[in-house]
């Protein structure tokens, strides 16, 4: 079964069926959606998904429906936590390469869980011993 970890535009493109999302990215999240894979998203995706809602950029609906992804919890879509080991592994990514502390956070989180990260982002694809897939 495999497990990525979701970048921000990934899971809301997913959500809305944009066509923007990649392939590779679709078929993660179809199989996650059929329980043949599993999505891990990183708690600050959540974050920054209430606070695109709050400024209008993304509908008000989205929040509750990234939500009721991971809550009651489910065995296809994880929340990663910003636990220390995380907090450990965003300490080896480098500013000069990915200066967005959001984005070193969902970097990290992929990181250190050794997953690879869906993501459409080439700067995130420059940090040492993150794969990225899109």
């Amino acid at each position: 079964m495999a497990e990525y970890v979701a970048d921000t535009h990934a899971l809301v493109w997913h959500l809305t069926n944009d066509s923007r999302l990649s392939p590779i990215a679709r078929a993660a999240f179809t199989d996650a959606d059929n329980g043949r894979g599993v999505i891990w998203i990183p708690g600050v995706v959540l974050v920054e998904i209430v606070y695109l809602v709050e400024k209008a950029r993304l509908p008000g609906s989205m929040s509750a429906q990234v939500l009721d992804l991971v809550d009651p919890p489910r065995d296809n879509y994880l929340i990663v936590p910003l636990d220390a080991g995380v907090i450990r592994t965003l300490q080896t990514i480098d500013r000069e390469i990915l200066p967005d502390m959001p984005d070193r956070i969902i970097a990290a989180s992929a990181k250190y869980l050794g997953l690879p990260l869906l993501s459409k982002d080439l700067a995130m694809a420059g940090i040492p011993g993150l794969s990225v897939v899109w």
